[in-house]
């Protein structure tokens, strides 16, 4: 393994933001034809920034293959057009950076992977080139001056073959493309939260269930003896019991339904009927067909 460290700076002297935010970038190009393994990474501020900005200046820092594109999705409740989230796959590295107004005080950075997970590998890519840029926010048309930043990546780079190497530069092009503006997840109503995943739950493990009643279905559902006679059930009622016991429930309701004559018909009684029973009338009888010693079918 063959260590690429690159130190990086940006320096800006003075920077008047366009509305309420500005962007600095700065590319560093890579080795093409290589698949670069992403070691270590590590973001330093040098310098205590100057604003005439009545709130405080925030900084989204990137570390990306392929420039960023802001979107319209907001940083805060001031302010707006904030940058892709940590989580995305064109970004290597974010961090975010506040500077509040006390003089001769260095603001605050909140970085993923954090320094623990950054310093360890992390991500790969194929594109040969690699952003630095900074979204910063302020108020409306204010000067922020004295911005300096240090940027730390070490890489892996190992030879790729050019088929997996052209199917990662139309990946990351991409999966790059600006979303103006996002939003991912579902939102849940707390009372149906439970009853999403385990439906059974709120009511205490288990289904309430129908009771059959045996004087309707004795003629056919009950054993008779020998030597007694047995009044069989017609067609119609057979087809009664049977949709009855296929009806579809509620999440929380008995399986099976209700009759107005026969009574509850619960959803057992369909288990183990005949195929003409479950299937309806039993259908002409079909072409006959035969199979050849290998299995195929032989068509008539």
């Amino acid at each position: 393994m063959v260590l690429t460290e690159i130190r990086e700076t940006i320096e800006i002297p003075s920077l008047t933001l366009t509305g309420e935010f500005g962007i600095v970038q700065k590319k560093v190009n890579l080795k093409p034809m290589h698949l670069h393994k992403i070691m270590k990474m590590d973001i330093f501020q040098d310098t205590i920034m100057q604003t005439d900005s009545p709130t405080p200046v925030v900084i989204e820092w990137f570390l990306s293959p392929y420039p960023i594109i802001y979107s319209s999705n907001p940083l805060t409740p001031v302010y707006g057009n904030r940058g892709p989230s940590a989580g995305n796959d064109t970004v290597l590295m974010k961090a975010i950076t506040e500077q509040d107004l006390t003089p001769e005080r260095f603001g605050t950075i909140r970085q993923f992977p954090n320094q623990q997970v950054g310093a360890t590998p992390t991500f790969s890519f194929y594109t040969p080139s690699l952003y630095i840029t900074g979204i910063v926010h302020a108020s409306a048309a204010a000067v922020v001056s004295n911005i300096a930043f240090s940027f730390y990546i070490a890489s892996d780079d190992v030879k790729a073959k050019p088929t997996t190497y052209g199917l990662g530069l139309i990946r990351e092009r991409s999966i790059a493309q600006g979303l103006n503006l996002t939003q991912q997840g579902r939102t849940i109503p707390p009372a149906d939260n439970v009853g999403q995943i385990f439906p059974s739950w709120k009511f205490g493990g288990i289904r309430p269930e129908r009771m059959l009643r045996g004087g309707e279905a004795r003629n056919f559902w009950l054993n008779y003896s020998a030597d007694q006679s047995e009044a069989m059930q017609s067609t119609a009622n057979l087809r009664i019991y049977v949709k009855g016991a296929r009806t579809m429930a509620s999440y929380d309701a008995a399986f099976g339904a209700d009759d107005a004559v026969k009574g509850p018909i619960p959803d057992w009684l369909r288990f183990g009927l005949n195929r003409g029973l479950v299937s309806g009338p039993i259908r002409a009888q079909q072409p006959p067909r035969k199979l050849a010693d290998n299995g195929n079918t032989l068509m008539f």
